[in-house]
């Protein structure tokens, strides 16, 4: 990041200056910040670490106290996050300007992009729209549309006819408009069943590294507006995927699910195919999901079930071996009042 003063920081955050405007060159968590660093705390109960902390500055929640210059705001994190868009590198030095001379554009495409990469190839009839940067081997399928002020980093893939809106995200290896996985038995074996549908990504999506997202069958797989899904997640064909949903790594989500808006789902998550799940559901990391869920519901588990109901049987089961235990020796004794003896005498031993 640029040099800044801490009191151009405070007042771009929204925050109080506290102590001296001294000269902030970096940003850097409590353990990794050095002079020169801005760090931020949220919890109260991290202040011993920032003690030891040799940064120079920190951003702090209401209430705490330091012993160094600081900015005192209503949420350190989101402040933290804000700095650190200074840090980002040069969007011209990742995806230098111009159209790369071994970049191949199909004469009829209409390219208005900031930045078209090396290796890059522009199908027919396919739409780039103004700020959007191409890292190196995009491939661009024919009659694509692709919105203003996207990012797509090297070896992107989007196939024929498939959409994304402004302010898109994707980042290396993502494919959108890949086959959907379609067949059907035949006297042969598994007969392909065409995929003749295409895919829309809508604005201010991202899509982390090594995601694939299946074009539909007939008519459109969507990822709704906001929707930030992390590295290799497979979204199968037909799939409406909501507004905002935040989706963790190496999930599944089999074809003609529905997602509705803000789900989030953590990491290694499978939905079986056709299930729709409701606005604001929390899913468990490595859930697998086989029925509907219900709006705003929280689930956890295999099958996924509500979260406590699932914390119960795990309880349940930790109790297990010590129960059969109990039970097979039940089976071998004449009667009860033998076991509770029993039972009665390894207690006061």
């Amino acid at each position: 990041m640029h040099k800044m003063h801490l009191r151009e920081i405070a007042d771009l955050v929204g925050g109080e200056l506290l102590g001296d405007d001294v000269e902030i060159t970096g940003a850097a968590g409590l353990e990794d910040a050095g002079a020169g660093d801005l760090t931020f705390v949220n919890r109260a109960s991290l202040l011993p670490q920032l003690a030891t902390s040799a940064a120079s500055a920190v951003l702090l929640g209401p209430g705490m106290e330091t012993d160094r210059p600081a900015i005192r705001c209503e949420n350190p994190y989101r402040a933290f996050a804000k700095m650190l868009e200074f840090s980002l590198p040069n969007p011209d030095r990742v995806f230098p300007p111009g159209i790369h001379p071994t970049a191949v554009v199909a004469a009829d495409a209409q390219v208005a992009a900031a930045s078209v990469g090396p290796y890059c190839v522009i199908g027919a009839g396919t739409t780039v729209g103004e700020g959007t940067r191409l890292g190196a081997h995009v491939a661009l399928g024919p009659d694509v549309t692709v919105g203003c002020d996207c990012q797509l980093y090297a070896q992107v893939t989007v196939r024929e006819g498939c959409r994304l809106g402004d302010r898109v995200v994707l980042q290396a290896g993502v494919v959108i408009g890949t086959e959907g996985f379609g067949y059907l038995p035949g006297p042969a074996g598994l007969e392909r069943i065409p995929q003749v549908g295409t895919v829309l990504i809508e604005d201010d999506v991202e899509i982390g590294a090594n995601s694939c997202i299946d074009r539909a069958t007939t008519g459109l797989t969507v990822v709704g507006a906001g929707t930030k899904i992390d590295n290799q997640i497979q979204i199968g064909h037909n799939v409406k995927v909501g507004r905002h949903c935040a989706l963790s790594a190496q999930s599944g989500i089999s074809g003609s699910c529905t997602l509705g808006d803000g789900v989030t789902m953590g990491g290694q998550v499978g939905i079986a195919d056709h299930v729709t799940i409701g606005d604001g559901v929390k899913v468990g990391a490595k859930s697998g999901i086989m029925k509907d869920v219900e709006p705003g519901d929280t689930v956890f588990g295999v099958p996924a079930l509500d979260v406590k109901e699932t914390f119960r049987i795990t309880g349940a089961m930790r109790r297990l071996p010590d129960l059969l235990r109990r039970v097979a020796r039940l089976e071998n004794l004449e009667n009860l009042e033998d076991l509770e003896d029993k039972d009665d005498g390894e207690a006061r031993s």
